[in-house]
């Protein structure tokens, strides 16, 4: 299964565009966690934008970031928003709520505590009417929500907006399910190769067992990969910021891997750092 990938998004602590960043997975320069930059959620109406919390900012500026890169009106695509465990805050306000006397729940808190949030907030901000999917598989959730992205991309013969992203749980949950920090990254998706095409990305699963999941070069971003479930996504981008094809793979449902034949367009790639 074949798709093409136009845009590219990525935020994390001291990382917010790919452009800015290609250095960084071609391995010219260390990675430095440095703090977390600010969301961009400009494009959420001011009464959103007030009600939305941490895990939707996140994934609307994923969003954006993807949808420039592209040059792509933000209505055309199909969306697949991936996340572990969504609005983790939001969720461990909630769990903290029912254990009190009252047990009384905020209205908007459960609003956003549903795991579509994230993607309802982004298709009413856009105006978009295209389907809508919100995907988790644990760990395998960066998988599992680029597969389902290239699938439908395939198969309904469309682009496909794809966001993965994830924010730690605020204590005592983090004990229970440790996530890092905040990551995440976003592409968009299309069946055949346009003007703005930075990669073409041949999918396949693979019961081979000496197919092992690949791992960061940098033991900064490795460390960052094994923290966060949706940085299981960053050999991909280390393949895409790269000048020759090669070969990724990503953990999956077992006995199968995920097997990515990636093969950058680097003059694409390159003029896109320069712009």
């Amino acid at each position: 299964m074949n798709v093409y990938i136009d845009g590219i998004g990525l935020f994390g602590p001291g990382l917010h565009g790919w452009t800015d960043h290609i250095d960084l997975f071609r391995g010219r320069r260390a990675y430095e966690a440095g703090d977390l930059p600010a969301f961009d959620h400009a494009v959420l109406p001011a009464t959103e934008r007030r009600r939305a919390g941490k895990s939707i900012k996140l994934a609307v500026d994923l969003a954006g970031q993807a949808i420039r890169t592209a040059n792509i009106d933000p209505t055309e695509p199909a969306i697949v928003f991936a996340s572990t465990s969504g609005d983790t805050e939001v969720l461990t306000h909630i769990c903290a709520a029912l254990a009190t006397e009252d047990r009384m729940i905020s209205p908007m808190r459960f609003h956003n505590s549903v795991h579509n949030a994230a993607s309802g907030y982004w298709t009413i901000a856009v105006g978009s009417r295209q389907p809508a999917n919100a995907i988790a598989l644990h760990e395998l959730t960066a998988s599992a929500g680029l597969l389902e992205a290239a699938t439908q991309a395939v198969t309904e013969h469309i682009p496909v907006l794809l966001a993965i992203y994830d924010i730690p749980f605020p204590p005592p949950l983090d004990a229970a399910e440790p996530i890092t920090t905040v990551f995440g990254t976003s592409f968009l998706l299309r069946p055949e190769r346009s003007a703005h095409s930075l990669a073409r990305l041949e999918l396949s699963l693979t019961a081979d067992e000496a197919a092992l999941p690949d791992s960061m070069r940098d033991p900064k971003l490795e460390a960052l990969r094994c923290g966060v479930p949706a940085a299981r996504i960053l050999p991909l981008l280390q393949a895409l910021a790269a000048e020759t094809p090669s070969t990724v793979v990503l953990d999956y449902l077992t006995p199968n891997r995920l097997r990515l034949n990636v093969t950058p367009f680097p003059d694409a790639i390159t003029s896109e750092a320069l712009s």
